[in-house]
């Protein structure tokens, strides 16, 4: 008993040399929980709740990604203030937009409208809607990347080191989020079922896995940004 008595009053050390990898991990763990759900969801009996499917606009997915897009909104805008960096704020301005896109569903509903407002057709296996989204979301994109690339002299090297990181980030982004979603739209009409899945997996599931990416650098860049501010 003195034994162990002598052994509680020990204070218990935690590794947090790591913590980067570990926040990453926790939220790549998280991800990957949510794809399995989806799995289990669709392809299984042991759930019939139709929340835990990626494709499920508001779903339990979903609302962690509109978790994980107002975190890096608000990380940029405190990089931006704390740094007094022009370039961060317009960075910010980029995920306060994804953010509103995601939530309110900005580039569907301006999508629908400019393609009833040009008479689109459908096309190459696309709907006539997916035209007027795809202007919405390049129009975006060209506003808000001139925007940065105008900016991003302006900035000093670790705001240049951060902005090259999130560019590769977001174009991984624009990949599942943006070509995988058409292609998936694409091969609605054919019987390819599994592969039709997959893509649905792997796009809704990639877009989890690179937000997950940003929101962790940024955390890493807040805390270092801090440190420096201090010193």
């Amino acid at each position: 008993m003195p034994v162990l008595s002598e052994r509680l009053r020990l204070p218990i050390k935690i590794n947090v040399t790591n913590w980067k990898i570990q926040l990453l991990c926790l939220f790549l763990a998280t991800d990957i929980g949510f794809i399995l759900l989806h799995l289990i969801e669709g392809h299984t009996p042991l759930i019939s709740n139709i929340n835990f499917s990626l494709q499920k606009e508001r779903g339990y997915s979903d609302i962690f990604q509109y978790i994980k897009e107002y975190w890096s909104a608000l990380l940029l805008l405190f990089l931006a203030i704390k740094s007094r960096s022009i370039l961060y704020l317009m960075w910010s301005l980029l995920f306060w937009y994804l953010f509103l896109d995601d939530t309110i569903q900005i580039h569907e509903r301006l999508g629908l409208f400019i393609s009833i407002k040009l008479s689109f057709t459908n096309m190459f296996y696309l709907r006539a809607v997916d035209f007027g989204e795809l202007i919405v979301s390049a129009l975006a994109g060209l506003i808000f990347l001139t925007a940065i690339g105008i900016t991003y002299r302006f900035g000093n090297r670790l705001d240049k080191e951060v902005s090259k990181y999130l560019i590769k980030l977001l174009f991984a982004l624009g990949f599942f989020g943006i070509i995988l979603d058409m292609f998936h739209i694409m091969i609605q009409g054919f019987k390819i079922y599994y592969l039709k899945a997959l893509i649905a997996v792997a796009e809704d599931g990639g877009e989890l896995v690179i937000m997950s990416l940003i929101v962790c650098l940024l955390f890493s860049v807040t805390l270092q940004s801090k440190k420096l501010i201090k010193e």
